[in-house]
Formats: C-alpha cells, sequence, structure tokens
C-alpha cells in the first residue's frame, strides 16, 4: 500500500461548499497546472508503454481485420497495460502531494506492484460499463461517473477491488453532477480531438507509424482526465471523514 501522508493542508472542503460552476473551474485549472508542470515525467513514465498499446492497437486491428477481434484483441492487450502507466500516474500525484521527488523507476516499480489488482478492478470496470452502454447509454454513463474514484483507492489505499468499487460508489454519491461535468468537459474533448486528429493523418499520409505515434500522443493527453478526477478525489474525501492515509494537494500547488 501507497502510504500517502496526510500532513499536508487541504483545500478541498473549502472548494466543495463553492457553486458548483466554480469547483469545476478550480478543479480543471489545478490540474492542468500539475499536469503541466510534470509533462515530462508523465511522457516519460507513461509515453512508453502508451507507445506499445497503440503499436498493438494496429497490429491486432490489422491482423483480425473484419473479426470481431479486431475490437477486442486490442481491448484486451490495453487491459494488460494499462494497470502499469495509471498506476504510476496515481503514485506520481500522491507523492507530489508530500512535496516528494520520486524517481520513474520507483513509480514503475510501485505500480507493477499494484498491476493485478487494478487489472481485475479495470475489467470489472469496463465490463460493467459496457454493460451498461449496450442497454442503454445512462446506465453506463452512470456506472463511469460512480466508479470514477475506484483505481485511486486502489491504488493509494491498498484496497481489493471489491472495496474499491464500494468506496468510489460512496464519495461519488452525493457529487454526481460534479464528477458528470468534469468528464463531459475534459474526457470527451480530448476523445473527439484524438479521433479527428487519426481521421486527419490518415488523409494526410499513408505512413502508419506517424498514425501510432499520433495516436500515443493523444493517449499521453487523455492522461489529463486521471488528474482532473485525482483533484476532485481530493476535495470530496477532504470534505468526508477522510480515512488515516489521504493524498494531499500538489495538484492544486504545485
Amino acid at each position: 500500500m501507497l502510504n500517502v501522508c496526510p500532513s499536508l493542508p487541504f483545500t478541498g472542503k473549502e472548494t466543495m461548499q463553492k457553486p458548483l460552476a466554480t469547483q469545476i473551474q478550480t478543479i480543471i485549472t489545478d490540474a492542468y497546472i500539475f499536469f503541466t508542470r510534470h509533462l515530462k515525467q508523465i511522457a516519460v513514465v507513461c509515453a512508453p508503454f502508451l507507445f506499445v498499446a497503440s503499436l498493438f492497437d494496429f497490429v491486432l486491428a490489422e491482423a483480425y481485420k473484419g473479426t470481431h477481434l479486431a475490437i477486442f484483441a486490442p481491448l484486451a492487450f490495453n487491459l494488460l497495460i494499462y494497470p502499469i502507466y495509471t498506476a504510476a500516474l496515481i503514485q506520481l500525484m500522491a507523492r507530489r502531494a508530500r512535496q516528494e521527488q520520486p524517481t520513474s523507476r520507483e513509480l514503475i516499480i510501485g505500480a507493477v506492484q499494484r498491476w493485478a489488482p487494478l487489472l481485475i478492478l479495470k475489467t470489472l470496470s469496463v465490463f460493467l460499463i459496457g454493460l451498461g452502454i449496450s442497454m442503454l447509454i445512462f446506465p453506463g454513463i452512470w456506472l463511469a461517473i460512480r466508479l470514477a474514484f475506484a483505481e485511486f483507492h486502489l491504488v493509494l489505499f491498498g484496497v481489493g477491488p471489491r472495496e474499491a468499487i464500494q468506496k468510489s460508489f460512496e464519495d461519488t454519491k452525493k457529487h454526481l453532477a460534479l464528477v458528470f461535468m468534469l468528464l463531459l468537459m475534459t474526457y470527451i474533448p480530448i476523445f473527439v480531438a484524438g479521433l479527428a486528429a487519426d481521421q486527419v493523418v490518415q488523409v494526410l499520409t499513408s505512413n502508419d507509424l506517424f498514425r501510432i505515434i499520433v495516436n500515443a500522443i493523444w493517449s499521453l493527453i487523455g492522461l489529463f482526465v486521471h488528474v482532473v478526477l485525482f483533484r476532485a478525489f481530493m476535495d470530496v474525501i477532504s470534505g468526508a471523514e477522510a480515512p488515516q492515509a489521504s493524498p494531499g494537494n500538489d495538484v492544486s500547488s504545485s
């Protein structure tokens, strides 16, 4: 379990008392400052894994073109890699909250230690959200909101996938509008822009490697969503009965 020191003062309780629009502005601004300030280390830690994921997305999609595996094979491979760079990013945010200077090697080693439970959690999340979307769009969106903090609980506090899901449901119960708006204002634009960039690249060049690189870059930019959700997570848990170990707020002060 990553020991996240609670000694730094929280601003979350004050933020959560503000109007929703002000909360969203504060969270996104703080997340942007953190993301740009630490982009170099985020890229060093995460970009190699994102490039490999993008590469195999293309290779597997081409290998199984015209079959259901063209979708499911890349998804399965991404699920295997996702826990490493995600856990590394979460640890980076938490350790920076303690004013630490973790090395990239330390972050990756720590991420590998949480690989199996985070893989299980991510697989469950993808299944549940996919099931919800397959029935009706709104159940899938609702589940995505309720599961938004599960990964933070699992990585930071060392709980299992089931408990992480339960705690995320508890944390998001009174903050559905906040999490929904944050996802709407960050995930959707980045996702759409990524699709558009891929289409532009296909029109301008037939170089597959360039397309893979562009997709990896957009995946890196997509990590901003995790930073935004982590910043919201800090606010939520600081406004409630915070656990003994809770992340500080370098995301809002770095």
